[in-house]
């Protein structure tokens, strides 16, 4: 009787401290949302940084030259021409914060290090990041260079 316990209470920990299915495979926790868009953007990833981009296409866009309503199209050409300048050497979240549960938004600040290109020497700027869940997903609602 006692051997059998041996392996009985291990497995029955086992199960009563198992997340359901169903828990695990609700939205993404908005920390780990934002430390993916900073590894795209650590890679100069355009393609999957617009993919996460709301379905109307909806994203308030600063590149340094001003805020403006953009789409997917023009998020795209304006990423490649900001990557085409720069080296991205890494990219990391600094502060996330929550601001609301229902609906779930929430904003964060990466730092990013890059390079001129042809030129030497590291520079860091600061991004601003408004996220939001649409669809059971976490998107990009605003993107910001900061000065």
């Amino acid at each position: 009787m006692i051997s059998c316990w041996r392996w009985l209470l291990p497995l029955l920990c086992l199960v009563l401290s198992h997340q359901p299915v169903q828990a695990q495979s609700g939205s993404m926790r908005i920390e780990d949302f934002v430390t993916r868009v900073a590894r795209y953007w650590a890679g100069s990833d355009v393609g999957s940084i617009v993919d996460l981009i709301p379905a109307d296409g909806t994203l308030l866009l600063d590149t340094g030259e001003g805020t403006e309503p953009a789409n997917s199209r023009h998020a795209a050409a304006a990423l490649r021409a900001l990557f085409s300048d720069y080296d991205s050497v890494d990219a990391r979240p600094l502060r996330i914060t929550v601001t609301s549960v229902a609906p779930q938004t929430g904003f964060s600040e990466l730092a990013w290090t890059y390079r001129s290109r042809g030129a030497p020497g590291q520079q860091a700027r600061s991004i601003y990041l408004a996220v939001a869940v649409e669809g059971g997903a976490w998107k990009i609602t605003e993107l910001r260079l900061m000065p």
